[in-house]
């Protein structure tokens, strides 16, 4: 399975380059395509309402959210509580990194700012935490149906994430993609470690049961 995540994280960068490519070389071209979209979402509606969905990706939910998950991690082994951190710690440098290297302008209702607009740190930020809360959650060995539903709703919480920020004008269609690509790759790195530390104390506490039973 290591293999198998490798080959995913390889294939991951590769594409997050190519995609960083297209968004320097090929911005103009990109802008032909994305411009009528923004404009068709943000002429005359009343975006105010899609600010709410900023709550799932700010900083003050998902940095705290990490520290709990960090501490849950922990009791169970100091590896994975580790990767939990360096993972977000990752993610955000790398993009972060991909930004400046690219160095793509925002739409133009935020031309007034200097920051490039590929990828989103918020969205990558969101991404990567509620990603990190699906992980856990199958690291855990929990049933097929419930860390399945949690995935689900991982992927609703990142999309409603990704939409409010480009309904809001802060980012075009493709920083989002860009931004998925960023949290795929940290999360790939993440289930690296994940899955060759399993959840130590949770197989001690099975097993002195199991003595138990057979007392």
């Amino acid at each position: 399975m290591r293999n198998t995540w490798t080959r995913a994280w390889l294939a991951t960068f590769i594409v997050l380059v190519g995609a960083s490519a297209i968004a320097r070389s090929r911005h103009a071209t990109l802008i032909k395509v994305e411009e009528p979209v923004m404009d068709w979402l943000l002429d005359g509606t009343d975006t105010s309402g899609w600010a709410r969905a900023d709550i799932l990706g700010d900083p003050w939910l998902v940095y705290p959210g990490i520290v709990v998950l960090a501490f849950i991690a922990f009791w169970f082994s100091r590896a994975v509580a580790a990767t939990i951190v360096l993972t977000m710690f990752f993610g955000v440098v790398t993009a972060l990194v991909t930004k400046n290297i690219v160095g793509r302008p925002r739409p133009e209702v935020f031309e007034g700012v200097t920051s490039s607009s590929f990828p989103s740190v918020f969205v990558v930020q969101a991404g990567i935490f509620w990603g990190l809360v699906t992980l856990m959650v199958w690291w855990f060995r929990t049933p097929r149906l419930i860390w399945q539903i949690v995935l689900e709703l991982t992927i609703v919480a990142v999309i409603l994430t990704a939409l409010g920020r480009i309904i809001a004008g802060y980012h075009w269609p493709s920083d989002a993609v860009g931004s998925a690509i960023v949290v795929a790759l940290s999360l790939i790195s993440a289930a690296i470690v994940l899955e060759d530390h399993p959840p130590q104390r949770r197989r001690r506490r099975t097993a002195e049961a199991d003595e138990l039973l057979s007392v």
